[in-house]
């Protein structure tokens, strides 16, 4: 009897396991971008872009949309994937967008939140229950004039190799001619929560664990690793990653317009990237950058 129950216990176990495998990871990186419909309107078309994990059951949807002004969230339909074989294996994009309109000037958070990250994230702790979130504002200020997010060309999922230097780039650009500046931040796991356990990607535990000299780990193998954002052109660099696997980072992209002689921070959107470190023999993969 007490065999028949540790095999029945067993037995459900896995089936949860397969089932939870399955189903629970999809979002990888992803941001809010805004457009205004005219100067002369209050009406904004706000769209969400998110990246994928396709060997997921789970679609992008049932999450929760903030405009930042105090009206009812939108609650998102279920969209489904558009398959990305260019970016990776199992790597896809969704894009969502809706119009809402604003009663009067201010300055608004948008948010996103939905469930859950996929798994294995190394720099997070158990990403695959942690919560997507991220937000970008929106400035109505009919003195400062029309307001619209920057664009952002490049994906942010990118690859990179054990050893070698890693560059990135958003390509973002602003459509109202605003100058843009670039920082780091923790990805979030609800506003103004951030992930638990986040690290740096070049944090000495990522190097012991596949046997590297953290003091030696830099590409031209001189000096540790290091990790930074170009504070102007937003070129991010990792020189070098360590151990293979899935890491994630988040930026800030601020807008800034020059009035009356004095920089004004229009606003700004939080871009949550995903970097796949691979074994590549210290070749750098070879990426087709729009």
């Amino acid at each position: 009897m007490v065999k028949c129950i540790r095999r029945l216990s067993l037995l459900v176990v896995l089936i949860l396991m397969t089932a939870f495998s399955v189903n629970a990871t999809h979002l990888r990186a992803g941001e809010i971008t805004i457009r205004r419909e005219s100067c002369t309107s209050l009406t904004f078309i706000i769209t969400i872009t998110v990246y994928t994990n396709t060997g997921s059951d789970i679609r992008f949807g049932d999450g929760v949309l903030d405009f930042g002004d105090g009206s009812d969230p939108h609650i998102t339909p279920t969209v489904e994937n558009t398959r990305r074989p260019d970016l990776g294996p199992n790597i896809g994009t969704v894009s969502y967008s809706i119009a809402h309109t604003y009663g009067g000037p201010g300055r608004f958070v948008i948010s996103y939140l939905e469930p859950n990250r996929n798994a294995g994230i190394l720099n997070m702790f158990n990403s695959v229950e942690t919560r997507f979130y991220m937000e970008s504002t929106v400035n109505i200020d009919p003195f400062l004039g029309c307001d619209n997010s920057p664009r952002l060309l490049v994906p942010p999922i990118d690859k990179a190799c054990t050893g070698a230097a890693w560059y990135h780039n958003p390509g973002a650009y602003d459509p109202d001619g605003d100058s843009l500046s670039y920082e780091f931040t923790v990805p979030k796991r609800d506003k103004g929560i951030e992930v638990s356990n986040y690290r740096d990607p070049n944090v000495k535990e990522f190097y012991d664990r596949i046997g590297l000299d953290y003091n030696h780990a830099n590409e031209g193998g001189t000096a540790p690793p290091t990790f930074s954002i170009n504070a102007v052109t937003g070129t991010i660099i990792w020189d070098a990653p360590g151990a293979p696997g899935e890491y994630n980072i988040a930026f800030i992209i601020k807008q800034w317009r020059k009035v009356a002689g004095v920089w004004i921070n229009q606003g700004y959107v939080v871009r949550d990237m995903q970097i796949i470190v691979e074994d590549c023999k210290n070749k750098r993969p070879e990426l087709t950058v729009p």
